[in-house]
């Protein structure tokens, strides 16, 4: 191989067929806030300049497959090699007094319970966290143990950074990946949360019954007519639909937002989740409805 000095041309790594590449093409990786907050703490503990090598091999599709086992990541990367690389990425795990506690400061906020049993992570949660001494996310680059069989002695080297990415982007998909990284799954924190949660219900009926409310007297409906006489009209929205706000002027701060909440499919055509595939068809589902709305517009 010709060189230049001690300079070596960068060497392409081996293209990978069906690799999980990362959905973002440019910009930031990661949708969710709780995401990109995962890449700026691995950029604050001060790996950020080295995390940047892997975001063209996370893009590429390098990453062949990825897997949490017993709390451990496991991946494996294609580089110039021809023997993929394999990786590990393990995080501290809290013991089982950390995680009461956890469990005792998050059940005793019946939002952050109720928004948790919902499949989203509140935005404060990390106070919740810090008021027993802990992190949700790595605080420090000692809380994060990695290892990975290529020769480069940087940490992370490209493979590993590439790997974050593409766990950044499944965070996106399954919030709960982020508490089982650190010990318990999303199972056993919800089991938790309502077993807390039934505990805190007892004692508050326990300390007597809650006056009773003036009684409110509803208006009485109007009852529809039967079926079979608007049958013509049924699929009509009611007044309410009518006014319902909707705006497409701008794009969504979380596409797919809906497809998103309901989290991974069980279903994958190739090396894709079925979910992911839905994802622009929201997208151009909204398109075509604002371009449909100009075009109404300009036909008046």
């Amino acid at each position: 191989m010709s060189y230049w000095g001690d300079y070596y041309p960068p060497a392409n790594p081996i293209k990978v067929k069906d690799g999980i590449a990362a959905r973002s093409k440019k910009g930031d990786i990661g949708e969710t806030w709780w995401s990109k907050r995962f890449i700026g703490a691995l950029e604050m503990i001060g790996i950020g300049s080295r995390l940047q090598r892997g975001r063209t091999y996370a893009r590429k599709g390098q990453v062949i497959n990825i897997s949490i086992v017993n709390a451990v990541v496991h991946a494996q990367v294609q580089g110039t090699n021809p023997r993929p690389y394999s990786i590990k990425i393990s995080f501290t795990q809290f013991n089982d007094k950390q995680w009461d506690e956890i469990f005792d400061a998050l059940s005793s906020q019946a939002l952050f319970t109720a928004m948790l049993l919902g499949g989203e992570i509140p935005k404060e949660i990390e106070t919740v966290f810090a008021g027993v001494k802990l992190s949700l996310l790595p605080s420090t680059h000692r809380e994060i143990q990695t290892n990975c069989s290529c020769p480069d002695s940087a940490n992370p080297c490209k493979h590993i950074a590439a790997v974050y990415y593409i766990l950044a982007e499944k965070f996106d998909r399954d919030p709960f990946l982020i508490f089982t990284l650190r010990g318990r799954n999303r199972e056993a924190v919800l089991e938790e949360l309502r077993k807390r949660r039934s505990s805190v219900d007892t004692e508050e009926e326990e300390i007597g019954p809650v006056p009773a409310l003036p009684a409110v007297h509803e208006p009485k409906r109007s009852i529809g007519p039967p079926l079979a006489e608007c049958l013509d009209t049924f699929w009509d929205a009611g007044e309410t639909l009518d006014n319902f706000p909707i705006y497409l002027h701008k794009k969504p701060e979380l596409e797919a937002a809906a497809l998103k909440r309901l989290g991974p499919s069980r279903f994958r055509i190739g090396n894709k989740d079925l979910s992911d595939l839905l994802v622009p068809v929201y997208a151009k589902a909204r398109e075509y409805v604002v371009k449909e709305i100009k075009r109404a517009g300009s036909d008046v």
